[in-house]
């Protein structure tokens, strides 16, 4: 049977090119990853958002018919255009449903924050500027301090995956760093994995990526804990 160190399934927006290569290359291999999409097109904004959405209960059907162990809904943008609450009720709402364990790309990486006990940090996404308007605020209100913030400033969705390894490493240490504890880069479609370590290696902090935080944070509700080379602090370490 595969996946006897952990069943993961993960809904992942249609446009993102990215989480299952990343997430495939560095799986532990008595782990199993099972993805269904839900479709996600255009330009990144609060109404294709709310699209996007309408499909969420049928993914989580067609996962929960597969026999995972945990439930991932892999997108942080949402938990952002979304009303407040939103990412909490729709965690519970997956785990209600099927009776299956059940995170989220924020839930994913809260638990992250917290295993590192990194409170400030500066933070990076692709999002557009009206989107990433919405970002700082939501950190704010659990209590989490900003050193800085920027954007990379992409509308397109299908646009995410094609940025180039440097342009994320250049995006990530030129962010200001006084007094941060770690550096977190958000979106599930930004590339990230091949750029983690130099990215550690340059600026002395762990890096927190979506992709990441998933990938860690789903392994250990199922119980594994192989730590992982290659994609920094948190997955060699904790």
């Amino acid at each position: 049977m595969f996946g006897t160190g952990g069943r993961i399934g993960i809904v992942v927006p249609a446009n993102n090119a990215t989480l299952e290569p990343e997430i495939w290359a560095h799986l532990p291999r008595d782990a199993a990853v099972y993805c269904t999409r839900i479709l996600a097109k255009g330009d990144l904004t609060p109404d294709a958002v709310h699209d996007m959405e309408q499909h969420f209960e049928r993914a989580v059907e067609e996962l929960h018919a597969t026999g995972v162990d945990v439930l991932v809904y892999a997108d942080m943008v949402t938990t952002f255009i979304m009303e407040p609450n939103w990412n909490a009720e729709r965690t519970a709402a997956m785990a209600s449903r099927t009776g299956i364990v059940c995170t989220s790309a924020w839930t994913a990486l809260e638990a992250a924050l917290q295993a590192l006990g990194a409170r400030r940090i500066a933070l990076g996404t692709p999002y557009p500027r009206g989107v990433h308007a919405l970002v700082p605020p939501f950190f704010a209100r659990p209590g989490y301090d900003l050193a800085s913030n920027d954007t990379l400033d992409i509308l397109a969705m299908t646009d995410v995956p094609k940025v180039p390894g440097k342009t994320v490493r250049d995006f990530a240490t030129g962010l200001r760093r006084e007094g941060a504890q770690a550096i977190v880069l958000l979106a599930t479609d930004l590339p990230t994995f091949s750029e983690i370590e130099a990215i550690e290696a340059e600026t002395g902090l762990p890096v927190l990526t979506s992709n990441q935080v998933i990938l860690w944070n789903a392994l250990r509700l199922c119980g594994n804990k192989t730590r992982i080379g290659g994609l920094g602090r948190l997955l060699r370490e904790h």
